[in-house]
């Protein structure tokens, strides 16, 4: 029970990757907030939670909005206590080649992606250091490093994530609050078989394309999360660990 009695925030909460590391942070004891675009959807892991024996505050809350985070931290401390862990999980991603892509596509990205992180772990950042420490996990991906077209917005926002984490780590790090980021490669998720399903991906050449011939699960950046933010990992931060079954290290197509 790494956790055991801890507050977690975990955005992006409802579904995916998110709500695979809000049950992973629960049965290791953590009682956790789940924040979603609507109630219903953020309800549905709390319900999950609760079920495994810890409190759980269901949330709707649009990250990229300061007011919206500010009222979801407070009721967050104010029904289940200060938040000691924080995961920036909430992410969108809708490909489009540069010729075609608006303005609202990189707005949406750059908001969604990269200014949530800002405004929850300026938030969270606050509680902690009341409480006299924390963990941040940000949630990356291997496009913060490398890059894919037709993915602009997507790959800008994954990077400012990579920096901002090694920019918090050190301006935090004096709150005894560590920032890592969990950076996955492709995982099967809604939203990956959504866009294979609309000729984005071809999901079995991406499982060719990947060393261990497979496409990670949440559970498998569950697990990460679990250890970075754990004190396992005490003497760690400020750093980017991928998780990509060796996609990153393979150099051919």
């Amino acid at each position: 029970m790494r956790f055991n009695n801890q507050v977690a925030l975990v955005t992006g909460g409802s579904r995916g990757i998110g709500r695979d590391i809000a049950l992973a942070l629960a049965r290791e004891g953590a009682d956790v907030a789940v924040l979603a675009t609507t109630e219903a959807g953020a309800e549905a892991t709390a319900q999950d939670i609760r079920a495994l024996g810890r409190r759980a505050l269901a949330l709707a809350c649009r990250v990229q909005i300061a007011d919206e985070v500010s009222a979801a931290f407070a009721r967050t401390a104010a029904e289940l206590g200060p938040v000691q862990l924080l995961v920036n999980n909430a992410g969108v991603s809708q490909p489009v080649s540069l010729f075609d892509m608006s303005e609202e596509n990189w707005d949406l990205h750059m908001d969604v992606n990269a200014k949530s992180v800002f405004l929850c772990t300026q938030a969270a950042a606050r509680q902690m250091r009341e409480a006299g420490g924390g963990a941040v996990v940000n949630i990356g991906s291997i496009v913060g490093q490398n890059a894919i077209p037709q993915t602009l917005g997507y790959c800008a926002s994954k990077a400012a994530v990579d920096h901002m984490t090694r920019v918090l780590a050190i301006e935090l790090a004096r709150y005894k609050i560590r920032v890592n980021c969990v950076a996955p490669g492709y995982i099967r998720t809604d939203l990956i078989e959504q866009l294979a399903a609309a000729g984005k991906f071809a999901l079995n050449l991406l499982e060719r394309r990947t060393p261990q011939r497979r496409l990670g699960t949440g559970a498998d950046v569950a697990a990460a999360v679990i250890y970075v933010a754990s004190e396992e990992a005490g003497f760690m931060t400020g750093q980017t660990l991928t998780i990509d079954g060796g996609w990153t290290a393979y150099g051919y197509l």
